[in-house]
């Protein structure tokens, strides 16, 4: 089997479609953001198909380290969520060669019925009660498993945190006891606002605590993750296993969460799982959009036996629930109960509906 072409199509939504195609009629499928698409195609066009067309897609490991590392012909290192993005759609080519699902792959589903959490954000320019109508919103759906966030990233340090704990509070009060509810500062605290406000969010029932510091404050982190008791977490910026393990060294989180495509795909994602199980660290990834990568992100979640924690879902960045479930002949999106359901079909389980892709083109 051989790689003959890689296509990459942007979408109305500004994701692209990502096909590797190749000489036996089987084709991986991925995803990737397009914040800025002329870069992705220029990535894709003059970079990974000169390296990769005439390659067997199964050596897997060995198209991770040439597109990671670079080659003696080629020397370019491409960017994580880049290279994320290939690797998923090289994992869907090996699970449709194979005719197994990947996560039978990768070592075998714990389990393939999984809970979501409904994950909103904006909460910096939402007044409280504009937080509780979206809550509201994925309540109704059916989701019983939430996360509010501040998206206040790390520039806008300690801009407004009265007001983001008024909107936990009301959002706390809303929901019934023992109901999961998240709280995602965006990198937007100090150390000594994360650790004041943890403390109330925790009086209240806060479920975990998720990047209260810039990414870069590991000593900080490390701070507020011995003053509470609330689980605190981060990791959806970090790529590849050794910033994790330098994340576990000196910033030491109670739980990571990996984004599929900014730690460099599947098989980096596997890595970071493992340095996880031996340092006793729960997972619970960062990968909330509808669609291909989230499904490859739950087939490998399924497999984990510590991923008990609900897996991250939002309507925010996918667009239309509906059109994205038009773009696939199998499910993609929750049951009305909140949870995802992992297929036992050849690869993610996944299809193309091509009348609709050429519908959804850019």
């Amino acid at each position: 089997m051989k790689i003959t072409d890689i296509r990459a199509d942007l979408i109305k939504s500004g994701r692209f479609i990502v096909r590797v195609i190749t000489d036996e009629g089987i084709t991986g499928i991925a995803e990737h953001g397009g914040r800025i698409p002329g870069i992705f195609r220029a990535y894709v066009e003059e970079g990974i198909k000169p390296l990769l067309v005439g390659k067997d897609p199964r050596q897997i490991d060995r198209h991770w380290e040439a597109l990671s590392f670079g080659t003696d012909a080629v020397t370019t290192k491409f960017p994580a969520p880049v290279v994320g993005s290939i690797d998923i759609a090289l994992w869907d080519i090996l699970g449709k060669a194979a005719n197994m699902p990947c996560h039978a792959l990768m070592g075998g589903a714990a389990r393939h019925d999984i809970p979501l959490y409904w994950s909103i954000g904006n909460g910096w320019k939402k007044t409280p009660e504009q937080m509780l109508a979206d809550i509201k919103a994925g309540w109704d759906q059916g989701f019983r498993y939430f996360k509010i966030r501040m998206d206040w990233r790390g520039y806008r340090q300690d801009a407004n945190p009265d007001k983001d704990f008024a909107m936990f509070k009301l959002v706390r009060e809303f929901l019934p006891k023992g109901i999961y509810l998240g709280f995602d500062a965006n990198n937007g605290y100090s150390v000594s606002t994360a650790i004041r406000h943890g403390l109330k969010m925790q009086e209240l029932g806060v479920d975990h605590f998720e990047e209260p510091l810039p990414l870069y404050d590991l000593p900080g982190l490390r701070q507020v993750a011995d003053a509470l008791a609330v689980p605190v977490t981060t990791g959806e910026q970090e790529s590849h296993r050794w910033r994790f393990a330098d994340l576990i060294a000196l910033g030491n989180p109670d739980i990571l969460q990996p984004d599929i495509l900014n730690a460099g795909g599947i098989s980096e994602m596997q890595k970071i799982y493992a340095l996880a199980v031996t340092y006793n660290k729960p997972v619970m990834p960062h990968s909330p959009t509808a669609g291909i990568n989230s499904m490859a992100s739950l087939h490998l979640y399924s497999t984990i036996a510590n991923a008990t924690r609900p897996h991250e879902y939002s309507t925010e960045f996918s667009g239309d629930p509906h059109a994205v479930q038009d773009l696939f002949n199998e499910p993609v999106l929750p049951d009305n109960k909140g949870f995802a359901h992992i297929s036992d079909k050849p690869g993610w389980g996944l299809t193309l509906n091509e009348t609709a892709l050429k519908k959804a083109l850019a």
